[in-house]
């Protein structure tokens, strides 16, 4: 018992934000977050080819997304860019 309240101590005692922690902050294998805040309560259809589909469906994996989302952001994004 008295080993770890021992360990749990030393634990404390060293603080983890002290020092350079500009390696910690590097941009390297970063990705970008959008939060979907709001609820998506609408739905729709759209037709289009299964190539169109396939395509995007590559894309969004390559972002690591969801491709529903993927469109969605798509949009989102054009809609800011025209506004």
């Amino acid at each position: 018992m008295k080993n770890i309240k021992k360990n749990s101590k030393k634990r404390h005692e060293v603080d983890p934000l002290k020092g350079d922690l500009s390696s910690i902050f590097s941009e390297k294998g970063w990705k970008r977050v959008k939060f979907e805040l709001k609820p998506k309560n609408k739905s729709i259809t759209i037709r289009m080819s299964e190539e169109m589909l396939d395509a995007i469906k590559a894309k969004a994996e390559e972002e690591g997304l969801d491709y529903q989302k993927w469109i969605r952001s798509s949009i989102e994004d054009a809609l800011n860019k025209s506004a």
